[in-house]
């Protein structure tokens, strides 16, 4: 694939790191491609477009645009317009070549917009917060859900939070709605404000949060989206969204240690979550500990 302007600087050099250019992203999305397409492939992906780099205009993309690449996939998520895909590599470097800087896709089963399979919950702290604070959060919540039978992953956000993310079973026995997976992920976050309401908050208005951490739920519905593992953010340092073992969320735990300049090193490493979709459960059984 052709790249236009491949100097074009997107990510300006910072703290002693090099600059990163429309080439670099594209050399990125191609060799992180094997891991990131896990978690993104046929699935609707809004995408985070800055085609003159961090420091200029940036916009959502969800919808097919005129003149789009070839290489990218339409998805129907029954709508008067398609959402934009990606199924190969080939999809990420035509992302790259756009600009665009962040995948968000749906939480949804690959090919399947309307059966949920995994539940995302977003810690993200209050202004002033220390990251051990966002760490000590995480490390609660991983008890509570292996409790209601699931197996919850983490990853760093590429900024000042946390994702603490659960498969989910989406066969037909399994299969729940999106109200539903919405409803669970409400009701954790509750029990956990309600247990623990000096650390935690479910209150969206930020003037409320009041030195809590935010326990966003409500990237689980229908459309609702969250940064994929290994997608880049369009923040200062080009840092990634990067997957963890729980064994690496302790006192030291640095999220700006992990970006594109990182990545070769990274993606040498064994993949904490090559096991995620393996430890799938079904959330049934969850729903009715939760009484739901």
């Amino acid at each position: 694939m052709t790249l236009s302007h491949p100097d074009k600087v997107l990510w300006p050099a910072q703290g002693g790191r090099p600059a990163v250019t429309k080439a670099d992203l594209a050399r990125y999305y191609e060799a992180a491609a094997p891991r990131l397409l896990t978690h993104v492939a046929q699935r609707p992906v809004s995408i985070v477009r800055a085609p003159e780099g961090i420091d200029g205009e940036r916009f959502f993309q969800r919808h097919a645009m005129p003149g789009h690449s070839p290489r990218l996939a339409l998805i129907d998520v029954k709508e008067r317009k398609p959402y934009v895909g990606v199924s190969d590599a080939g999809g990420l470097v035509a992302i790259g070549q756009s600009g665009g800087l962040e995948l968000h896709p749906w939480g949804c089963r690959p090919g399947d917009p309307e059966t949920p399979d995994q539940i995302t919950f977003d810690l993200d702290p209050d202004e002033g917060l220390d990251f051990g604070d966002v760490i000590a959060a995480a490390r609660m919540l991983k008890p509570y859900l292996e409790g209601l039978g699931l197996t919850p992953f983490v990853k760093t956000t590429g900024g000042k939070g946390l994702h603490v993310v659960v498969p989910i079973k989406s066969d037909s026995r399994s299969r729940v709605e999106w109200d539903q997976a919405k409803a669970f992920a409400k009701a954790v976050s509750e029990a956990m404000r309600k247990d623990h309401p000096e650390r935690f908050t479910t209150t969206l208005a930020k003037k409320a949060r009041g030195g809590k951490i935010f326990l966003d739920y409500l990237r689980n519905g229908r459309m609702a989206t969250a940064v994929a593992p290994w997608s880049p953010r369009a923040r200062p340092g080009a840092t990634i969204a990067f997957p963890l073992s729980w064994g690496q969320v302790k006192a030291g735990l640095d999220p700006r240690a992990y970006t594109i300049a990182d990545a070769a090193a990274l993606l040498k490493k064994p993949d904490p979550w090559k096991d995620f979709r393996k430890a799938e459960a079904s959330l049934k059984p969850a729903l009715k500990k939760m009484g739901l």
